[in-house]
């Protein structure tokens, strides 16, 4: 109540994927941690806020069960296998949420080139932003292998397509 003013966004962290699956089965999910995940989605939006759910990895079965609770936004949109094929999650969810991250930390940042990033850049822009609905970011904190450089030609590239 006392920060409720302050505050657009609730952002809820708890990962369910790994690279290549769900961490538990769907039926786990609703059994351990959708009742506790809605009361604070509920705390949320009785302020009004938009509810930022980050969760890693491969958590594509899931993504239907976001949207019914009343999360807003998804982080951190890993391209971890094809369930996370960002064509795909925008055709089939972007008009109930809203993607935010996409660039890959792991295998792109630390390792490609300039004119690479750039070309990732607007891949994703252009995916995902396509119609509204994504905010561009990194899919995780950026880690000491990552060029200052690559880093910065995210924004730069994001602000010559803005």
């Amino acid at each position: 109540e006392k920060i409720g003013d302050f505050m657009d966004i609730l952002m809820i962290a708890d990962d369910y994927g790994t690279q290549s699956s769900l961490m538990m089965s769907l039926t786990h999910f609703r059994e351990f941690f959708k009742t506790p995940t809605l009361k604070l989605i509920e705390l949320g939006k009785r302020y009004g806020l938009k509810i930022m759910l980050h969760s890693d990895g491969n958590i594509r079965k899931l993504i239907p069960e976001f949207i019914e609770m009343g999360i807003d936004i998804l982080n951190p949109i890993q391209n971890v296998g094809l369930d996370m094929d960002p064509v795909i999650l925008k055709r089939e969810f972007g008009k109930d949420i809203c993607f935010h991250g996409g660039i890959d930390t792991q295998q792109v940042l630390p390792y490609l080139s300039g004119e690479e990033i750039t070309k990732e850049v607007r891949d994703k822009m252009e995916i995902l932003g396509k119609g509204g609905g994504y905010i561009l970011s990194p899919t995780h904190m950026v880690q000491l292998d990552v060029p200052m450089e690559n880093i910065l030609r995210i924004y730069q590239v994001a602000r010559d397509l803005s």
